[in-house]
């Protein structure tokens, strides 16, 4: 059974991009630089990257084209050293949390940006109720 990559996730990941950009310079550049060579956040990026591996040929291509694109718009983002990996890699745990298998994952990969963008934040808001008073 293939599991495509929703829109959704993709959506995630460029929202995530997006308000990264629009951070202030002097939050792009933390005292301590995340860990990212230690574990658990580095066993957690290892079932990320096996997990992108792992996806259905159709949605490897999908998250390839979605990876190249937003790797480019980070690429213009004033990250320090380390930060611009865990931005690379937190892009990557969006797009994968669907074929991970365990969310903590996600969570420790996630876990640099989470402060300052909570996941929560990512997800569009609800549409109003309509009004059916007529």
């Amino acid at each position: 059974m293939s599991l495509e990559m929703p829109l959704d996730e993709a959506d995630l990941a460029r929202r995530f991009v997006q308000r990264l950009a629009a951070l202030s310079p002097g939050l792009l550049r933390p005292a301590v630089p995340p860990l990212l060579d230690r574990d658990p956040y580095l066993s957690a990026w290892i079932n990320v990257e096996a997990a992108l591996g792992n996806a259905p040929p159709r949605d490897r291509e999908r998250l390839r084209a979605v990876i190249d694109e937003l790797d480019g718009e980070l690429a213009a983002v004033p990250l320090q050293a380390g930060l611009d990996e865990a931005a690379r890699r937190a892009v990557r745990g969006l797009l994968a949390r669907r074929w991970l298998t365990t969310a903590e994952s996600f969570t420790f990969v996630y876990e640099p940006f989470e402060a300052l963008i909570p996941l929560s934040s990512l997800s569009p808001s609800p549409a109003p109720p309509a009004d059916r008073r007529s």
